[in-house]
């Protein structure tokens, strides 16, 4: 009878696909709560979201504000975006989102400050510490640096990847380097030279296969050599990534993700927009062209797309434009749809992630910020001198 109600038990947390709810749940006893942070229930929630394709969840960053909208309720096109607590609210500098992956969402604070939180937006738990600064060379020209965030499987660890550069008068490589941050163990590690000029700076965070990827290429600027280059997480190696045959130089491109398969968008302004999507990870053949758009919505003035998420029925993607503007682009029919959102800032960047049950421990953002942290928020203004030295970060 245990058993049974156990496996009952289990199959409803499985199937519990609106953001909060879990936390219903474990505030019942100590004894649902013990079993839903099992790692069997765990494990079992994500694995049926993800098949299911259910838990679907959008976060809108937009300088210090944080907002969420639950695509799995989304059955017209007019929906309401909820603001919720931002772990790094009270921190100098403005929130950016890394990424997400398992259902934790990696958000951080840009250089200097370094605030960076792991946090679980389902369960209203984080963990938050602060990295120490990139390396600040003077008198060489300015600075990039790449932050990502992806997971260890084999480790089981979640792990922020840092790549600085410095490139000298002839825009050529002064310093750059590869430094791996281990949530496990809360220390950085240096991988070693990374000899490529980093291309497309405005939007680098592609995790994908256990790979962060960027666009890069042996010299600066130079379009038609472009390589997608991939730094595996577990082997903390960097490999190359065969990119689509089609892709020529009057492209503007940038990576992205959709439905866990790394794809490319190629845009050749005031033309058309191109989506290639590899279907088998790091097969060249695999590239296969899902979307190819005239669509004057789409291409008006087009800067930056980026494909988000397939709808629940796979007929439509979501696109966000020039990180103002959402659109539901139908496949078969090959249209557009403007998707508006009450409650949504006007300029944001959106990170999709599965809600899941996974525990991140320590902290919990329904909490006040303590006179302390308040203290440490003040001290920090003093590293704004570290900006006047000519360091940016690019995300």
């Amino acid at each position: 009878m245990v058993h049974e109600l156990f496996a009952l038990f289990t199959a409803l947390v499985a199937r519990v696909t609106a953001s909060f709810v879990c936390c219903d749940f474990r505030s019942v006893s100590k004894s649902f709560r013990a079993l839903i942070d099992s790692d069997y229930v765990i494990s079992h929630h994500y694995n049926n979201s993800v098949q299911s394709n259910s838990s679907v969840n959008l976060i809108f960053g937009g300088d210090r504000s944080l907002h969420y909208l639950n695509l799995d309720t989304s059955d017209t096109y007019a929906n309401v975006v909820n603001k919720i607590h931002n772990p790094l609210y009270f921190a100098i500098f403005e929130t950016v989102i890394l990424g997400s992956c398992n259902g934790i969402v990696c958000l951080c604070t840009t250089e200097p400050d370094n605030e960076i939180a792991f946090w679980n937006p389902v369960v209203r738990k984080f963990k938050k510490t602060r990295l120490s600064p990139a390396k600040c060379l003077e008198g060489v020209g300015r600075g990039v640096c790449v932050k990502g965030f992806g997971y260890d499987h084999v480790r089981d660890d979640f792990k922020v990847v840092r790549l600085v550069q410095y490139v000298g008068l002839f825009k050529e490589l002064v310093y750059s380097k590869i430094e791996v941050f281990s949530l496990k163990t809360e220390a950085w590690r240096e991988t070693g030279d990374f000899n490529y000029h980093v291309c497309n700076k405005r939007y680098l965070n592609v995790y994908a296969n256990g790979c962060l990827h960027w666009l890069v290429s042996e010299k600066p600027d130079v379009k038609d050599e472009l390589m997608i280059a991939a730094f595996d997480l577990t082997t903390e190696a960097v490999r190359f990534v065969p990119k689509p045959e089609f892709v020529n130089e009057k492209a503007q491109v940038n990576l992205g993700i959709l439905g866990g398969c790394l794809c490319m968008v190629c845009n050749y302004p005031k033309v058309n927009v191109d989506i290639w999507v590899m279907k088998r990870y790091g097969v060249k053949d695999s590239w296969s062209k899902l979307i190819s758009t005239e669509d004057v919505k789409i291409i008006r003035e087009l800067d930056m797309l980026r494909p988000i998420v397939y709808s629940k029925n796979g007929r439509e993607v979501l696109l966000e434009k020039n990180f103002e503007r959402l659109y539901w682009y139908h496949l078969e029919d090959k249209t557009a749809k403007r998707f508006k959102v009450a409650g949504m800032p006007r300029l944001f960047v959106t990170e999709m992630f599965t809600g899941s049950l996974v525990q991140v421990k320590l902290g919990n953002a329904s909490r006040n910020v303590t006179n302390k942290d308040k203290n440490d928020d003040k001290n920090r203004k003093k590293k704004d001198d570290f900006l006047s030295k000519g360091f940016r970060l690019v995300l």
